[in-house]
Formats: C-alpha cells, sequence, structure tokens
C-alpha cells in the first residue's frame, strides 16, 4: 500500500515530559476516532481516522488539523489517504453536508479559504467522504469537536473571536500568546578513527554481563561506537530483540582507560533502553512501533552539547489505525542554535 497525502506529519505511548521542562504547558487527548497534542509552545495538533465500527469499515484515511498559538495564528488542515492497489490517487474531494470540495492535491495544505469552507461543515456531521473518482474513504467526525475544543481551551481561545467550537465576543488579543520554545546549542563531533571497532571491544569486556539481555547473543548483537568531544565515546548496544523491532541501551565512556563506562540519562526517556535508535553528526534518533505495521509510534530526537544529551523534538502517534508511520502529534521541540 502507498501513502498519498497532503502532509504526512504523523504510539501506543504515553506522553513524556522532560523533567527539567520546568515551562511545558501541553497536554494530550483523545476522544473516540480523534485525537490531539498541544505542545511546549501552545501549538497544537490533532487527527482524525476512519472509524473501527465494522458497519462503517474504510481504507485508512486521515485528516490533520494545526494551529500555533496566538490571536493571529489561523488553522491549517492536510488530508492524507492510502491506495489499495498501490497507485497515485487522484484529485482528492471531500464531501460532507451540503459541501463537496474538490482538487485538493497530495503534500498541499488546504488553502485558508478551504478550510473556512470546510469547517462548519466538519462540526456538524458524523463522517465526511473522500474520494478520487476511482477510491473512495470514509473519514469519522465523532470526536472531532472534543479535540477542536480541548485546542480552544488550551489555546485560551474559548469564548473569543477565534475560537473554533465555542466562539464568543471576547477579542482575539484575550488568547494566550505562543511559548518561546528552549534552545539548544549541538556540539560538533570528532571524525572516527580506525581503531574504535577494538575500542568497543575493549570497553564492551569492562561492561557487567547483566548490562544487556542474555536472549541476545553477543556474536548477533548490534553494537556500535562513537567519537564525542572531550575525549569521550558513545556506545550503543542491542540489549532486547523483539519481532519488529530492538531496544537499545546507551554508555558514555572514556575513550582511553579507564574508560568507566556509565549509562545515558536521556531526558523524556531516563536510562530506559531506545527504540531502533540511531546516532549521526551528534544526533540521536529514536522510534519506537506501536505494533508490526507501523502504523502507531514515538518518534524522539536529542543532540549531543555541553551538557549531554538534550531533546530537540518528540512526537506521538497513539492511534493504530492502518496508516504507515502514523500521524504523529508533536509534543515537545526546542530550537537548534549554533
Amino acid at each position: 500500500m502507498k501513502i498519498l497525502k497532503l502532509v504526512l506529519i504523523t504510539s501506543a505511548l504515553a506522553s513524556a515530559v522532560p523533567a527539567d521542562a520546568a515551562q511545558y504547558e501541553g497536554a494530550r487527548f483523545g476522544a473516540k476516532d480523534w485525537e490531539i497534542a498541544c505542545d511546549n509552545t501552545r501549538r497544537c495538533e490533532a487527527a482524525g481516522f476512519q472509524s473501527e465500527d465494522g458497519e462503517t469499515e474504510s481504507a485508512p484515511v486521515a485528516l490533520w488539523l494545526g494551529r500555533d498559538a496566538g490571536a493571529a495564528a489561523a488553522l491549517e488542515a492536510k488530508l492524507m489517504v492510502v491506495t489499495p492497489d498501490d497507485k497515485d490517487a487522484g484529485p482528492l474531494t471531500i464531501t460532507v453536508g451540503k459541501l463537496a470540495l474538490g482538487g485538493l492535491k497530495a503534500d498541499t495544505a488546504l488553502t485558508a479559504e478551504q478550510v473556512a469552507r470546510l469547517m462548519p461543515q466538519l462540526l456538524n456531521a458524523e463522517s465526511a467522504k473522500v474520494s478520487d473518482g476511482t477510491h473512495q474513504w470514509r473519514l469519522s467526525l465523532a470526536g472531532l469537536k472534543a479535540v477542536l475544543l480541548k485546542m480552544d481551551d488550551l489555546q485560551g481561545r474559548v469564548g473569543t473571536v477565534t475560537a473554533l467550537v465555542k466562539p464568543g465576543t471576547r477579542p482575539a488579543s484575550a488568547v494566550l500568546p505562543p511559548l518561546a520554545p528552549p534552545t539548544v546549542r549541538p556540539l560538533a563531533m570528532p571524525s572516527a578513527q580506525k581503531d574504535d571497532d577494538k575500542l568497543l571491544a575493549a570497553i564492551v569486556k569492562t561492561m557487567r554481563a547483566d548490562d544487556c539481555s542474555e536472549d541476545v547473543k553477543d556474536a548477533n548483537r548490534y553494537q556500535d561506537i562513537h567519537r564525542l568531544p572531550g575525549g569521550k565515546v558513545l556506545l550503543m548496544r542491542e540489549c532486547d530483540r523483539a519481532a519488529y523491532q530492538s531496544s537499545f541501551v546507551l554508555w558514555v565512556a572514556r575513550d582511553k582507560p579507564p574508560y568507566d563506562p556509565k549509562p545515558v540519562q536521556l531526558p523524556a526517556m531516563g536510562d530506559g533502553g531506545v527504540m531502533n535508535a540511531s546516532f549521526d553528526g551528534g544526533k540521536l534518533t529514536s522510534f519506537a512501533k506501536g505494533r508490526g505495521v507501523s502504523d502507531c509510534g514515538g518518534f524522539w530526537t536529542w543532540v549531543w552539547t555541553a551538557t549531554g544529551f538534550q531533546l530537540v523534538d518528540m512526537s506521538q502517534a497513539n492511534m493504530c489505525r492502518g496508516m504507515p508511520g502514523g500521524v504523529p502529534l508533536r509534543d515537545w521541540v526546542a530550537r537548534e542554535v549554533k
């Protein structure tokens, strides 16, 4: 199957907030076939899918909605579908109530005029039909009004002229402002050296036998080493392996004896394992699948700084509805500075 989308901003995992994130004001909320996440800047993103009710079964379809905080922020809307024949969908038309909104292109956001026409119809219907002339999908609207009311509430819009669900006469100036994201300063990474594989083996020999699961035999265990500034190295060791993903544990050690490897404490993760991890150019990424088909999961990115790893992005897709890659909604963001 192929994802055809007007955008893909895409865990069966609980939200994890960095322990040092004192300014965090975000939240997560789900209602029927919809979910919403608001991040630490008060930006909110929501996604809705086809119903799981067998009577209204549909191929995977999703509508993504996003809105920054602040009086002038407009609602964004983007659509995605999965075709059963692995061919590109034609121009999409979404039909709801008396409205048939056509000419929607893949990977293209709806215009402000299209959003203005579409939203009143969506708020007063149970479902919407999406079609490209050959294929049809049915988007559930059950839970949409609840998540948009939550969006309005968390952004301070309820009762203002900017509210989506319960507008009022209060001016736009009453809306909560956006919060500035924290800044992080990544460090440049030193180059690999020719004897790094031997260094990895030497450090591993100094580690306790119970540092990783014995179910993964050393001969088949994936492990890697990466140079860090200040005469340090990062060790990545596969410690547990499941049917469709692996858990890695990280250590930082000296590059000369005594190596003194110590487990890494990751913001939003602690010293637990990171799933399907990779490290490149000072950037560590983790993707945890909610299930084998990878239609839900969690996504994290950290960068190496003078104080260790700092979180720069976290998003999760909690609803497993058959959309490959899921539709992650952002929980946390930081700004990288040089």
